[in-house]
């Protein structure tokens, strides 16, 4: 009887205890994982964006990437969207295939991945972003978060990476922003929704709280904000621009050397107020995006870089002398600056003569399609008049 009297007080204590205890937010993947700064004081962000491939990752495609990890050793890598090309992995085995090819890459170089969608991800494919995600997240290097229902999309979440000396000071952030796919109501790509504003405007607050002040960041998504166009220069001279809206652009003075623009640059149709939230929060340095294979670009703009990260795929369109893999450097003693260069297939591979003459072999004959097809529909428009 008095065994049973102990037993009901200790259960009453511990029902009170649950009760009146605060509650603890669940920790991320990314969390969890307690990236930090080197003991010297560096951290290495090696960016691969618009994989794009299906169940046969290109030989040029994965040889250049695990010779940029092997080679740059990065302390996290991330996945700018269009990873894979879901029109062209249409069952759930061909998916998990594509994905695999290259996160075992990863896996077996032991280098953590964080990685956001792109509007190719998901494309006439039968598995959804969540779906994708829960495959990510099955091998042990996959940091990324699904952040729930309560934020739109799937894949918008933080990284924090940690003092060197092993504290729970964020030094650095990153933030993973999940830029959608297609605008359904309007036409053209996504945009940014209000949920996941609210989410950032709320964890941005929440960390310069806990670590005394703004955390210097940056953010990285696939489709770049629509500001690019007031970031680049309008021009008259239609040689050398691209067009857009009926008028011409072109690299402004303040873009880093070495910057292409080689496309139009494709942001949503709606601008969902991602650029303004930022400049709000004061603690984003750089927006990195996707998505324009052959633009591969820094370009101040009221206080933050835009930046484009050109293709390393080999299975849609690009070309010889952008295709590459961003490196971007950190430095904890100063975080709130960093230093960032596009290493290109031609450069990493130059002594590679096999791949190199594959990668060759692939872009002759594409270029040779796309001159037949654009012979035929020339020939068809003409017997067709």
């Amino acid at each position: 009887m008095k065994t049973k009297k102990i037993f009901a007080v200790m259960l009453s204590l511990l029902l009170l205890f649950t009760v009146f205890a605060p509650a603890a937010s669940a920790e991320t993947k990314a969390e969890a994982a307690h990236l930090h700064f080197r003991e010297d004081g560096t951290f290495r962000i090696l960016n691969f964006s618009d994989i794009q491939d299906d169940e046969t990752l290109s030989v040029c495609a994965a040889a250049f990437i695990r010779r940029a990890v092997k080679t740059y050793e990065p302390d996290l890598i991330v996945l700018t969207g269009d990873n894979i090309g879901g029109y062209s992995t249409e069952s759930e085995l061909e998916t998990k295939i594509a994905i695999g090819n290259y996160m075992k890459i990863f896996e077996q170089l032991g280098v953590p991945v964080a990685i956001v969608f792109g509007n190719h991800d998901d494309q006439d494919t039968k598995l959804s972003k969540e779906d994708q995600m829960a495959i990510y997240d099955s091998y042990k290097c996959s940091i990324s978060v699904d952040e729930g229902p309560d934020v739109d999309g799937c894949g918008t979440y933080n990284v924090p990476i940690f003092a060197s000396d092993g504290s729970d000071k964020v030094v650095f952030n990153v933030w993973m922003i999940d830029s959608g796919t297609y605008d359904e109501e309007n036409g053209g790509y996504d945009h940014i929704k209000q949920s996941q504003l609210d989410w950032y405007r709320e964890k941005s607050a929440s960390l310069a709280e806990e670590n005394g002040g703004p955390v210097p960041s940056m953010a990285f998504q696939h489709i770049i904000v629509p500001e690019i166009f007031d970031a680049l220069e309008k021009t008259d001279d239609a040689e050398g621009a691209i067009e857009w809206g009926g008028s011409y652009y072109k690299l402004p003075e303040t873009a880093l050397p070495g910057s292409i623009l080689g496309e139009t640059p494709c942001p949503g149709t709606v601008n969902g107020g991602e650029f303004e939230a930022f400049k709000e929060g004061g603690d984003v340095l750089a927006i990195v995006s996707g998505h324009d294979h052959v633009n591969s670009f820094v370009i101040p703009y009221e206080g933050i870089d835009l930046i484009n990260t050109p293709t390393c795929g080999f299975s849609s369109y690009g070309n010889a002398e952008t295709r590459g893999v961003r490196i971007i450097d950190l430095n904890e003693t100063d975080p709130w600056t960093y230093e960032t260069e596009v290493v290109t297939f031609e450069t990493l591979m130059a002594d590679d003569i096999v791949i190199m003459e594959f990668a060759r072999l692939r872009d002759f004959f594409v270029d040779l399609w796309d001159r037949v097809k654009e012979t035929f529909n020339k020939l068809k428009d003409m017997f067709s008049k």
